[in-house]
């Protein structure tokens, strides 16, 4: 595989948090969209700043920016991560994510 090829697919996702009918916390999807990107290294000045902001961020990636549509939350590998950090770096856009605790049972209208 070239360094530069994509090696990841995600499906970013919209979605927002609601009370369930026990008052317990879900969330209802809003907008699911997959794509492909390109699997980086987490550099040393983001882990240092992730120490620096108790925020433990678990992957990096990049994908062609007019793909990213601001979506917070992200699923890779059939784990829901949130979108902590995005960079902007020419027709490419850096997303840094961190891992959550939401289950795929957890969001309403998850296909």
């Amino acid at each position: 595989m070239y360094p530069n090829s994509p090696n990841i697919r995600i499906k970013l996702l919209k979605m927002d948090m609601i009370q369930n009918t026990i008052g317990a916390s879900a969330y209802q999807l809003q907008n699911a969209k997959e794509v492909i990107g390109i699997n980086i290294s987490i550099t040393s000045n983001e882990y240092y700043e992730s120490k620096r902001s108790d925020i433990k961020i678990d992957i990096a990636l990049k994908i062609q920016s007019f793909l990213y549509d601001n979506s917070k939350y992200a699923e890779v590998d059939g784990d829901i991560y949130k979108v902590e950090r995005t960079y902007q770096i020419g027709q490419f856009v850096e997303l840094y994510l961190s891992k959550t605790k939401i289950r795929k049972s957890d969001v309403i209208d998850y296909a």
